[in-house]
């Protein structure tokens, strides 16, 4: 029987970001991340069954995602066909996205004191969602095989649209920049004002990727995941590389970047009805089998596109796991936030805020800290 396991000094870790800034340009960027990318190694030896709920409790802030794509990666290597996607687990998936959406946006302006600031305009409403998207997890889980729809359900899911149309959220892709009086407003009117960073198009992981990936993991394992990387390119997963193509690019990163999250908020609303109302379900992630005894598979989150490799033993136990996170992908030394920085002409004084401001669009799913060097410093 296997020891329990002791979570107590199991810390999320952080991201250092450090740029040196010249002529007023950010002319080099250096990325250090002390997040634990090593705790698969937890998963060996276990039986496979254990796993989803170990991943969960590991990964708490997607832990569902998380718990889903190590169910289908366990399933493909006992060569088992998926499990089929029910209304729940679709509505858990989503409560998930759509709440860590929002709480990338409390804690990335609670910290800064600046016009982002949350203040009581905020506060009950943010509040208020991820308590409503909290209760409905929980009470579309209680009937896990639900069919129909379920008129509590139903009557959750319009309380959190009218709370996110309070806020300024869209309710539907195509509405327009929220209304300026809304606390999501006056943050689209701060990123409008904030120039410093150009919008590109983003090189976004695909289906067309998941070979290349799986190679690299069963290559280099731990390394590959710590730090993955395709020859050649920049890869980008999250919001902005799901949406990129509906949003304006013209005025900049920060506006960009902020319209990608709230189409991809009304999205999760959109997505969230129809699985109440009892609609077809669509698929929230792929899986394979390569080998005997070997599963891939992959989830979309609110940060991007969450990868499990697993091989099992001959009596069903983890011989090798590695999951490759939305972060690793966005941070990377030589990723879409570093290539994002490098060469923009930032104004001085102003340097330090504007990192944060892109960083936190970049969705990092640990705390990070800026630094700014100017000639003077180094």
């Amino acid at each position: 029987m296997n020891a329990p396991i002791s979570f107590g000094a199991l810390g999320p870790g952080t991201i250092s970001i450090v740029a040196e800034v010249a002529d007023r340009r950010i002319c080099s960027v250096r990325i250090a991340s002390s997040r634990p990318t090593q705790l698969t190694r937890l998963f060996i030896g276990r039986p496979a069954q254990e796993i989803p709920a170990l991943a969960e409790r590991l990964y708490s802030l997607c832990g569902l995602s998380h718990a889903m794509a190590a169910t289908h990666a366990v399933a493909a290597a006992r060569g088992e066909a998926p499990a089929v996607e029910r209304a729940p687990q679709t509505i858990g998936l989503l409560c998930e996205r759509l709440s860590e959406t929002l709480r990338s946006c409390i804690t990335s302006t609670a910290k800064r004191g600046d016009a982002f600031a949350l203040d009581e305009m905020a506060i009950r409403p943010m509040r208020e969602v991820l308590s409503l998207t909290r209760e409905l997890t929980v009470l579309a889980a209680a009937n896990p095989s639900a069919r129909a729809p379920n008129a509590a359900v139903t009557l959750l899911i319009e309380r959190i649209r009218a709370v996110a149309d309070e806020l300024g959220l869209p309710t539907r892709p195509e509405s327009a920049p929220p209304s300026k009086s809304s606390w999501f407003g006056r943050l689209w009117k701060e990123m409008e004002g904030d120039r410093g960073f150009a919008a590109s198009v983003p090189d976004a992981l695909a289906a067309e990727d998941d070979a290349a990936i799986l190679d690299g993991l069963r290559r280099n394992g731990e390394r590959f995941a710590a730090t993955p990387g395709l020859a050649g390119r920049t890869p980008e997963t999250g919001a902005f590389s799901r949406h990129w193509r509906d949003v304006d690019l013209s005025g900049g990163a920060l506006p960009a970047r902020l319209q990608a999250r709230m189409i991809d908020i009304a999205r999760c609303l959109e997505r969230l009805s129809r699985a109440g109302a009892g609609d077809a379900i669509e698929p929230y992630g792929r899986s394979v089998a390569p080998t005997l005894r070997e599963g891939f598979a992959v989830v979309e989150t609110s940060r991007g596109e969450l990868y499990h490799w697993a091989r099992l033993t001959s009596d069903d136990k983890i011989s090798d796991y590695a999951i490759v996170a939305p972060t690793e992908w966005n941070f990377h030394p030589a990723g879409p936030f570093v290539a994002a920085l490098l060469g923009a002409r930032i104004a001085r004084g102003d340097a330090r805020q504007s990192i944060v401001r892109l960083a936190s669009l970049f969705d990092p799913c640990v705390a990070f800290r800026v630094e700014v060097m100017e000639p003077a410093d180094a």
